[in-house]
């Protein structure tokens, strides 16, 4: 008897220790011993159970050396297929890729070997290995069904007959948070180790072993090109960057947007597990051509939408490896969006209807945890919605951080302000578990928004200020329905803990266009996409705005204003919809397309063309 109420202690223990970390701003969420669950009516629907066929760490640290080669076991039973593979010259131009060889090894229940002394020796060793005895191979895990899963990389050493597989740079380098003084340094290591980077003779380097290195630079000359020098192990790899000009310079540079490169159709690498990564290779490349000094690229980086940390971490890696060869030397800059969402998803077997709310705990389980966790973006947004007045509980932490997906950064005489139009994202079910709405931006980040352009506005060195934001304000060819216009119907807003906001989407949609538009003047455009194609729309006070039965103030514009619209990255497309404003709209395409922004003092022309012909689709100046 005493074992069974000792038992039944811990179960009651383990159930209310689950229901602590329930977050209080979500309605109708519960736990038991039997995990997760929504709360309808009289029942109870469970959320969906992660089924993980394997670890993404798994496919990096896989390699195990022999007398022949590397054997890798991805602890992957269901996957059999393909490994492709081939060396990487880091000697050879300034954007190392793997250069394939002319065989693949077969991958069965997730095993397979790539016989390096067989093949890749003599003519075919392109990178020294059998007089240094050491290098670097690439591979592609391809299914049995021709998908792409990932693209890895190994170092190996060889010596005394044996291969050895040795730590390895797996993501990275890459340039982040570039200011006229210097950059953050980041990469991600196959397993612990030191590591360093030299610049001018001098090292920097972090204290402890790790992983994950993000490496502070901040000593530099403004405007001057340096090369860097990442050391781990016995391997180095030479890049190169230019730090930023002093504010206020204003020196002419061009910078690029973009958006939406989640998952294609057309097989092959526009669907590399999650990312168009053939188009955006395509859109780097002419960036890099195109001699950009950054590109801003504001959410559905991947396909997202998962309850699996695993398969989400794997997504993220794949769209950063498609930009990284260029990335080693310019910042590209992630912002978040919808399908940035790692969910619980509760189906109702009784109805077949969905709902989703944001994974949790917040501070390290979620969708704004995770985005976190995979990029080095600036700290400088707001907190939280802790303390706004729908907190239900302001002595508590209550709602996930906007660190690192809610931030401004300069360049010379240009600010970019990114805001996050999908936190605390409910995809489907919100007036019943509470969370945000897609396309609302909540009190604090408005209020933030607000002392930011403020801070702007009294900033000398900054002409020009960019708002980017997923969501379009004026959507015109696929998210109709919803954005800042959900076909006109105000009722749609952000609920917490059961309570909805007083405001809805289209009044919000105005107290951002009066801060953008009316209280600012050095506000150019926004920046958005969601929507699958290419346009711009020309913002005036003239413009309709409001459906017919609109029974709230409608706001009077003091200027013109843009929305450039770009989230053609290579997401499937959306075709023009009939809005109020459509004939403000120019030049809707539906091709793929990188958006370049020529800043020369007080002037700004913008040039869009398609990454894939390097077609002109449109050009124009807006200041």
């Amino acid at each position: 008897m005493k074992i069974l109420n000792t038992i039944a202690l811990l179960l009651v223990t383990f159930t209310i220790a689950l229901a602590q970390k329930i977050p209080t701003v979500y309605s109708n969420i519960g736990s038991d011993e039997k995990g997760i669950f929504l709360q309808l009516e009289n029942k109870k629907i469970y959320a969906l159970a992660v089924k993980d066929q394997f670890k993404f760490e798994d496919l990096y640290t896989a390699a195990q050396g022999t007398k022949e080669g590397l054997t890798f076991n991805f602890k992957f039973p269901e996957l059999n297929g393909k490994l492709y593979y081939g060396f990487i010259n880091y000697n050879d131009g300034k954007h190392p890729q793997p250069v394939y060889f002319r065989e693949s090894s077969p991958i069965k229940i997730g095993i397979c070997h790539i016989p390096i002394k067989r093949y890749l020796s003599g003519k075919y060793d392109m990178i020294n290995w059998e007089k240094t005895g050491k290098g670097i191979i690439g591979y592609r895990i391809v299914n049995n069904k021709g998908n792409i899963i990932y693209d890895g990389r190994v170092a190996f050493s060889y010596a005394n007959g044996l291969f050895k597989a040795e730590p390895t740079i797996v993501e990275g380098p890459f340039i982040n948070q570039l200011t006229h003084k210097g950059a953050v340094i980041s990469f991600t290591c196959s397993e612990k180790v030191k590591a360093s980077i030299q610049i001018n003779g001098k090292t920097y380097k972090n204290k402890k072993a790790g992983k994950k290195h993000e490496i502070t630079i901040n000593d530099l000359q403004a405007e001057s090109n340096y090369k860097y020098t990442v050391s781990i192990a016995d391997f180095e790899f030479d890049f190169s960057f230019e730090t930023a000009p002093q504010p206020g310079s204003r020196k002419p540079f061009t910078f690029a947007y973009g958006s939406d490169s989640r998952a294609g159709q057309g097989g092959g690498e526009r669907n590399v597990f999650g990312t168009n990564a053939y188009i955006m290779k395509k859109i780097a490349a002419l960036a890099n051509a195109e001699g950009i000094k950054f590109m801003q690229f504001t959410g559905d980086l991947i396909n997202g939408y998962d309850t699996s940390r695993e398969r989400m971490n794997l997504q993220y890696a794949n769209w950063k490896r498609a930009v990284e060869p260029w990335w080693h030397y310019i910042p590209f800059v992630p912002g978040f969006g919808n399908h940035e969402a790692y969910n619980y998803v509760f189906n109702d077997p009784a109805t077949g209807r969905y709902r989703a709310i944001n994974h949790f705990p917040f501070e390290d389980d979620s969708s704004e945890s995770l985005f976190q966790d995979n990029f080095v973006l600036p700290e400088n947004g707001p907190g939280s919605e802790d303390n706004s007045k729908y907190d239900p509980n302001p002595n508590k932490t209550d709602f996930p951080s906007y660190k690192e997906n809610v931030y401004w950064y300069t360049y010379d005489n240009v600010a970019i302000v990114a805001l996050n139009s999908d936190y605390f994202y409910t995809p489907s079910g919100i007036t019943t578990a509470s969370g945000n709405l897609h396309a609302f931006i909540m009190d604090n980040q408005l209020k933030w928004l607000q002392q930011t352009l403020k801070q702007l506005e009294e900033n000398e060195d900054i002409d020009h200020v960019f708002i980017s934001i997923h969501t379009p304000f004026f959507p015109n060819g696929g998210h109709v329905k919803d954005d800042m216009w959900y076909n006109g119907k105000n009722k749609y807003r952000a609920f917490v803990n059961g309570k909805p906001y007083e405001k809805g989407i289209i009044q919000r949609r105005d107290e951002l266009l009066n801060l953008i538009v009316n209280k600012s003047k050095k506000t150019v455009a926004i920046l958005s996409g969601d929507e699958h194609n290419y346009n711009l729309l020309t913002i005036t006070n003239k413009m309709e705005r409001y459906p017919a039965d609109y029974e709230f103030d409608k706001l009077n514009l003091s200027r013109t204003f843009y929305q450039i619209n770009n989230g053609a990255a290579g997401a499937p497309y959306y075709a023009q919809e009939k809005t109020p404003w459509s004939e403000n709209v120019r030049n809707f395409s539906t091709q793929n397309a990188i958006v370049l922004i020529d800043v020369d003092g007080k002037s700004i022309d913008v040039r869009v063309k398609n990454p894939d012909t390097l077609e002109l689709i449109d050009e124009y100046t807006i200041r």
